[in-house]
């Protein structure tokens, strides 16, 4: 009986381990162009995601994402770019604008992380919701909002996803090649490593 509760509470011991890994927190940052980034600040390999808050693909693949640069801490880093498809997501543009804002006010992540683990709510009374509990400053906020500032970072980042012949989401750019859709851990980790034998 000893015995059997020892390997039990080994057992647990070890589950609660695992589960305490993967919840560290990933390292963040400003990346030279200025944009924020996730994971490793001298990172061998940029993802670069084209995405839109609305769409549930893009949510799914967050914590795939978050894995693959738990499973590189010292390789990897990943760049956000706003990409709502206003066609058919109506809250995806107003909810690009205030990732850029919450960015203005370094807080991207923050605002990224509640916007998509609440992406059925995304009205401009939840985004003020969203932004109070990221710590923003309220009055800069909603006038980040309405700055063609604002618009211009969210509208040049369509643009550049548009010239990369991006027409759904997400879509992420890894070096030379790239990943479209919600796909599995092991795709993400198949491109990666190609990518980082290709980079030397």
């Amino acid at each position: 009986m000893r015995y059997t509760f020892t390997i039990a509470a080994i057992a647990l011991a070890f589950v609660l381990l695992l589960a305490g890994c993967a919840a560290t927190p990933l390292k963040e940052g400003v990346a030279a162009d200025g944009r924020p980034y996730r994971g490793a600040a001298n990172a061998k390999l940029t993802i670069y995601e084209y995405s839109d808050f609305e769409c549930p693909f893009c949510a799914r693949a967050v914590q795939t994402v978050e894995d693959a640069l738990r499973t590189y801490p010292d390789s990897v880093k990943l760049e956000y770019r706003y990409f709502p498809l206003v066609a058919i997501h109506p809250r995806g543009y107003p909810s690009a604008l205030a990732g850029a804002c919450a960015e203005k006010q370094g807080k991207f992540w923050a605002m990224h992380d509640l916007m998509f683990a609440n992406q059925e709510k995304l009205e401009d009374a939840d985004l003020q919701g969203y932004a109070k509990q990221a710590g923003l400053d309220m009055q800069q906020f909603s006038a980040c909002l309405s700055s063609p500032e604002t618009a211009k970072i969210v509208n040049d980042d369509m643009a550049a996803g548009e010239k990369l012949g991006i027409g759904g989401t997400p879509v992420f750019f890894i070096g030379q090649s790239s990943v479209t859709g919600s796909q599995p851990l092991s795709k993400f980790k198949e491109v990666i490593d190609s990518e980082l034998a290709r980079s030397g």
